[in-house]
């Protein structure tokens, strides 16, 4: 395939053959000048010199590989050049296929693809400070213990649903209360607890905590919770909700991982506002009569509260979901990661690319970025991979995509 059918791109390439599992030849003719190098057989090992002759070049570059991009951005960032340093993957969801098809025009269209994703609009941010208040809830030594692990990074409260089997330690860093969540209502950075059968811990206690009378309703704020109690979640959507994180007790791996993240959530961050609202052109509601409540039944993380005439939207708690948007008949609520046009011209960049080199049939393959390519990973490592015509394209959720 001549290079010349090759669509205009931006930057140069590095692609590996990974140790001559995949036929790139086809490929490296066709990118032509665009190629940093002849194909390689061993980038991430005896021929990582290449990457580094590479950053050497101006412009960005893009690896086709993900699965030692940690080892290169290492590399790209002791010269310097991380911020100019990309990674596509090929081979999952190309290269590695029992489809008899030549691969090159579906690996064309996934780096015109990248192209086009890092060409998109930045979405707009909002910024969430979290002072590392923490809530940790749950029964038991396994919550005490949590406690423990957190106090050197967060500012620990421990409420416990029980405590039969709690060894109190001599020093105890941190407030120890009894109790029940009632309602748990905010995001990172932010929330609001009510506990039913609030009672603090004695100093006294010995062999066993001990506590005052207990009383309902206590309301009290944090940064985040960790959520031990093995009970069903006190908010909607909790594995999206930012600053809540929740674990089996029963599994101390699952128990390690949220300890690991929730020591990270102290500081500023940014959050993507993942939706933007036009009140002008809003159905919801006009002269007292409810005219739309779409996006208010399609919200599964309750971020969406009716004000009467109009909705309002809480971006602390929105997880991006987008359904409220797909669902919307007015385009009041528009998507925007990535702004529906951006998306729109990965679509057909991909269609038209993958055609424009000699591909037939095109067939998009739409995922939820990380679900989905662990699906597709798990296809070409263990089954046939994707057919050569299918043309996957993985974005933050699924459910944006509407009429």
């Amino acid at each position: 395939m001549p290079a010349s059918q090759v669509p205009a791109s931006k930057g140069r390439i590095l692609v590996c053959n990974c140790f001559k599992t995949m036929a790139l030849d086809d490929t490296a003719q066709a990118l032509g000048e665009r190629l940093a190098a002849p194909v390689c057989s061993q980038l991430c090992r005896d021929e990582i010199n290449v990457f580094e002759t590479a950053l050497e070049g101006d412009g960005p570059l893009t690896v086709a590989c993900t699965q030692e991009a940690p080892l290169f951005r290492e590399i790209a960032e002791e010269a310097g050049t991380e911020d100019r340093t990309r990674f596509v993957n090929i081979r999952e969801t190309a290269g590695w296929t029992t489809d008899a098809v030549d691969p090159t025009p579906k690996i064309l269209a996934l780096l015109k693809d990248a192209d086009n994703a890092s060409a998109a609009r930045p979405t707009p941010v909002k910024t969430i400070a979290s002072d590392g208040l923490c809530l940790v809830y749950g029964a038991g030594q396994a919550a005490l213990d949590a406690a423990l692990a957190l106090e050197d990074s967060l500012s620990v409260t421990l409420v416990l649903t029980s405590s039969d089997d709690v060894v109190l330690p001599s020093v105890l860093p941190f407030p120890i209360f009894r109790g029940k969540i009632k309602t748990l209502k905010g995001s990172l950075g932010a929330f609001d607890v009510v506990l039913n059968g609030y009672a603090p811990m004695l100093p006294s206690s010995r062999r066993t905590p001990e506590f005052l009378m207990p009383r309902d309703g206590a309301k009290s704020s944090c940064a985040l919770v960790v959520d031990l109690s093995g009970e069903i979640a006190s908010i909607t959507a909790p594995q999206k909700r930012d600053g809540y994180l929740r674990a089996d007790p029963a599994d101390p791996l699952a128990v390690a991982r949220i300890l690991r993240d929730a020591g990270d959530l102290v500081g500023e961050f940014e959050k993507p506002l993942y939706v933007a609202y036009d009140a002008d052109i809003c159905a919801h509601s006009h002269a007292g009569k409810t005219g739309c409540s779409n996006c208010l039944d399609a919200c599964p993380a309750g971020a969406i509260q009716s004000t009467g005439e109009k909705v309002a939207i809480d971006a602390g708690i929105c997880g991006g979901c987008g359904s409220c948007a797909a669902s919307c008949p007015t385009g009041a609520i528009n998507y925007q990661y990535p702004h529906r046009e951006d998306l729109l011209g990965r679509v057909q960049g991909l269609l038209i690319g993958y055609q424009e080199v000699g591909g037939s049939a095109p067939v998009l393959l739409v995922h939820d970025s990380d679900h989905g390519a662990d699906v597709i990973g798990a296809l070409a490592r263990f089954s046939d991979g994707l057919p050569g015509n299918v043309l996957p394209m993985g974005i933050h959720a699924v459910t944006g995509f509407g009429h």
